[in-house]
């Protein structure tokens, strides 16, 4: 599990890295029209670990804890994505995993099986769901690599 975590820990970076050079225009734009844009990529995945950290840590402290869903397209039309700054998210998102990852380094092997009881997705561990938020970043990414590409600005390697 460890590979993982450290996997999670580095997502902030990656997530950095991915919009990296681009101006506010370009990090609100459209390249790809009926998609959201490269900052509502952004604040979605940072509202998005949160929530999922908070769920675990949930899952660590708490007895089969009950999880609620909830709507993501809600919340990137109605939480004024354009309005918040994409650095910031980038820098919450990166200090959240940091933090978090360092419960996760020492926690024992029984505490990846704890669980909790989702909404909609049923029965969760917190392995799962630590491995379904790596996961999450990599999905991610490849969407935002496209619109960059299409506006004219490739990530290079």
């Amino acid at each position: 599990m460890q590979d993982v975590i450290e996997q999670y820990a580095g997502g902030g970076e990656k997530l950095r890295r991915a919009i990296a050079g681009l101006s506010e225009k370009e990090l609100k734009a459209f390249p790809v029209a009926g998609t959201w844009s490269i900052q509502q990529i952004v604040i979605h995945l940072t509202d998005s670990d949160a929530i999922w950290v908070s769920r675990m840590k949930q899952m660590i402290a708490e007895d089969r804890p009950l999880i609620m869903g909830y709507d993501e397209s809600d919340w990137a039309a109605h939480l004024l994505c354009d309005y918040q700054s994409a650095a910031d998210a980038v820098t919450l998102f990166d200090l959240n995993r940091i933090q978090f990852a360092r419960v996760l380094k020492r926690l024992p092997e029984s505490g990846f099986e704890r669980k909790g009881i989702h909404s909609e997705r049923g029965e969760i561990s917190v392995g799962h769901s630590l491995k379904m938020m790596v996961e999450h970043v990599d999905h991610h990414l490849k969407f935002i690599y496209e619109k960059r590409a299409k506006l004219g600005k490739p990530l290079k390697d």
